[in-house]
């Protein structure tokens, strides 16, 4: 049983090997033209080229914002670390689509000569000008980015048909995240800083207002004979005391607070600045070429086995061939080629032929 087995899987692997050397030039023009046609049109097709600048947000100079949001006795310090580093990153994403920091971007001039809405070929549109197309054409097309929420590390990819414009812009857009966030670190300082001040002032007021009306009391007062007046004095000698305390803390932090708004810190780290790419990523023209030149090989392989298939009903006269081959010369006229099908009067009475003389006796 087992070796009629073999024996058949044996004949039918050489019957398909038959059929394939039969129709080998077929399949070999078949899968020539289709990685030719593949090729042909990676090369008409109009390349991009992207360039890529990797950057890190500086988490030390981030998260005392946010330390600051946050009771140091109920936030969860294993996860403060992780939570600061995507919070920081997604709000720099924000900051790159931002029409404050890409509308800048869509009216300059790069290289030199030439914008984005002449790089990409825009029009003139009844209710878009073309600085509004190029900016949707920057979110939609031109600007990827991406985020890895395990290190908060951004990936900015930029692709134009220019790499130089493409380098350009990746580093345009990082130059312009530096401002935004110098602009908004600055304006947040100056108004703690303000608004300390103001604390402060308002606390020394009190202070003083406390320490006089201790004086007054000492001075009205010179014995202390009875308790209600120690127990006054010693309750005016309590609220100067928190007065002063809180007034030496609020002076600290405004000092720790004007150093900070003239100290300049990095608040991104550039690991992998933007380059002009030397090759294009866009079309892919030798994956393009090889998975065409694969997909007209099995699609030759399939016709030729089809084929074989239909060539073999008609030889055995079955039923509905006809009527078959009727329909299949009628879709020939929507579908041309699909009559090649069907094997020639000529060469199906060629082979009725030889089996017959083969059946014949000698």
């Amino acid at each position: 049983m087992n070796e009629t087995e073999t024996s058949s899987d044996e004949l039918r692997l050489l019957e398909w090997a038959n059929v394939m050397l039969a129709h080998r030039f077929f399949i070999a023009l078949v899968t020539i033209a289709a990685g030719l046609t593949a090729y042909q049109l990676c090369k008409m097709a109009r390349p991009l080229y992207m360039a890529e600048t990797t950057l890190i947000p500086n988490r030390e100079a981030e998260a005392r914002s946010l330390e600051r949001m946050l009771d140091a006795n109920l936030r969860p310090t294993q996860y403060f670390d992780r939570f600061s580093a995507t919070y920081v990153s997604s709000y720099y994403m924000e900051l790159l689509r931002s029409d404050a920091l890409l509308r800048p971007l869509a009216e300059r001039t790069w290289a030199g000569s030439q914008t984005l809405a002449q790089l990409f070929e825009l029009r003139e549109r009844p209710r878009a000008t073309l600085a509004d197309q190029a900016l949707v054409t920057l979110r939609k097309q031109v600007i990827r980015i991406r985020q890895d929420n395990a290190t908060g590390m951004l990936s900015v990819q930029c692709t134009t048909p220019d790499p130089v414009v493409s380098a350009e812009l990746a580093q345009a857009l990082v130059e312009g995240l530096k401002e935004q966030l110098k602009k908004s670190r600055t304006a947040g300082t100056s108004e703690l800083v303000k608004a300390t001040e103001q604390r402060t002032s308002a606390v020394q007021v009190a202070l003083d207002r406390a320490e006089k009306s201790l004086q007054d009391f000492r001075l009205r007062n010179k014995s202390l004979l009875s308790p209600d007046l120690k127990l006054r004095e010693e309750q005016l000698q309590r609220e100067v005391k928190v007065q002063e305390e809180l007034f030496i803390k609020l002076e600290t932090l405004l000092a720790v607070l004007r150093v900070s708004e003239k100290q300049e810190t990095a608040l991104i780290n550039i690991i992998q600045p933007a380059e002009a790419p030397l090759r294009k990523s866009w079309p892919p023209t030798m994956t393009a070429t090889l998975g065409s030149a694969l997909f007209g090989l099995l699609l030759a392989t399939a016709i030729a086995f089809l084929r074989r298939g239909i060539r073999r009903l008609a030889e055995r006269n079955a039923p509905g061939y006809e009527e078959f081959a009727r329909y299949m010369r009628a879709l020939n006229y929507m579908l041309p080629g699909v009559i090649l099908l069907l094997p020639s009067r000529r060469s199906l009475a060629r082979r009725q032929a030889a089996v017959s003389d083969q059946r014949s006796p000698g």
